[in-house]
């Protein structure tokens, strides 16, 4: 069977997949957050003997499951960067580490093919929130505006990042959208003093990553916690706050820089006057 990629769904995981179907025939699957373990009890039952799954971790069930098929003469490779997958860099099929990308750890781990080296670079410098070069907020930004398959098939044919004059255009469209949208959230967020840092919370449904920096940058503040309300998430963001030990303890994970969590189902859910006191709470 052919060798299968799953990864996440977001620039990271995307990022692998262009890597992957740019230089090899393996198949490859977008799985969101909370639906690994899943598809990759499904892949090892389904007959694959070679399996990669990059930006995701897994439970303690299925990595004894991996144990078993790697045992069996199966070959598997998980990348991940997340601190909650930390336990699994005891197994000798996964990689962890937090100071990466998951589109970095990969482009090393199929020998730094040369033709995708600016890409990898600048999906890292996204993913990690170093934003370095402006390019890669605008790549980001074409994951939503093409679609995943569209981009899949754009970057993986031809993965120079130069933006043709249709991207570009739509490029600059959305960064209206974007601009209006920042300006209208900004006045809306809620400042904290806690544990000798400040924080600041707001409510939107787009451009969090984008909401994050600009209430960083000015408003000074050292994290920031974004909920949706719609989808019941929190997205977190730090410099020099360790982000993701908060999502840990709401059952989400993440790296130190940004890190998320879902509140669906639990008792944060209940009114969101009860999740920004439960915040408080936390952060404190």
């Amino acid at each position: 069977m052919t060798p299968i990629l799953l990864t996440h769904t977001d620039l990271d995981g995307v990022g692998c997949a262009v890597l992957v179907r740019g230089t090899s025939s393996s198949s490859v699957e977008l799985v969101e957050n909370g639906a690994i373990d899943a598809r990759v009890r499904a892949v090892l039952a389904g007959g694959h003997s070679e399996v990669l799954v990059t930006d995701h971790g897994l439970d303690g069930d299925t990595a004894a499951l991996v144990d078993g098929f790697v045992a069996g003469g199966g070959r598997f490779t998980l990348l991940d960067h997340h601190r909650s997958s930390q336990q699994l860099a005891a197994h000798a099929w996964a990689t962890v580490d937090e100071s990466r990308s998951a589109t970095g750890l990969l482009y090393d781990h199929l020998g730094r093919p040369r033709r995708f080296a600016d890409f990898a670079r600048l999906v890292e410098d996204h993913d990690l929130w170093r934003h370095e070069d402006p390019r890669s907020a605008r790549l980001s930004a074409l994951v939503g505006l093409l679609g995943h398959d569209r981009f899949l098939a754009r970057f993986s044919a031809d993965p120079e990042v130069q933006f043709s004059e249709a991207e570009q255009l739509l490029i600059e469209h959305a960064e209206g959208e974007r601009e209006d949208y920042l300006k209208r959230k900004l006045p809306q967020a809620r400042l904290l003093e806690l544990g000798g840092n400040r924080w600041a919370v707001c409510y939107a449904e787009q451009y969090q990553s984008d909401l994050a920096e600009r209430l960083m940058t000015e408003l000074g503040v050292a994290a920031t916690a974004i909920v949706n309300p719609g989808k019941r998430t929190v997205s977190l963001r730090g410099r020099g706050v360790d982000v993701s030990r908060l999502a840990e303890r709401f059952g989400g994970g993440g790296h130190a820089r940004a890190a998320a969590f879902s509140f669906a189902g639990s008792d944060l859910e209940l009114e969101l006057a009860r999740f920004e006191a439960a915040l408080d709470s936390a952060l404190g």
